[in-house]
């Protein structure tokens, strides 16, 4: 049996605000963001731990360079950095799955501000 109501505003007002209560109750804070955005980097952090490792053990293996230096400079491998012109270059494995979901809180945060 369907349910009759016998003043259409109350039946339109009433599910939508209810339908506002709960977007209000899931909107993301800084707090939400920076916690996504730590989670993301620690991922980021372990999938380039071999690859730093591997690049710093052949630049020590070439010596081109101090052993000291290789090890600096393989520290940040990966992140996002200046290119020639200035601009940034797309750091590497921004594609995680941690990454995305920063990535996309991220966004609704800064589109919910803008409104």
């Amino acid at each position: 049996m369907a349910l009759q109501c016998k003043n259409a505003v109350r039946c339109l007002v009433l599910p939508l605000l209810g339908l506002v209560a709960a977007t209000h109750a899931v909107a993301l804070t800084d707090t939400d963001v920076k916690r996504l955005g730590k989670k993301c980097e620690a991922a980021r952090s372990e999938a380039l731990a071999p690859i730093r490792a591997e690049r710093t053990r052949v630049c020590i293996e070439q010596q081109l360079k101090s052993k000291g230096h290789c090890e600096r400079y393989y520290t940040t491998y990966g992140n996002v950095a200046p290119s020639a012109s200035g601009t940034p270059t797309q750091g590497y494995y921004y594609n995680l799955p941690e990454c995305q979901e920063w990535l996309t809180a991220r966004e609704k945060l800064r589109v919910s501000r803008s409104r």
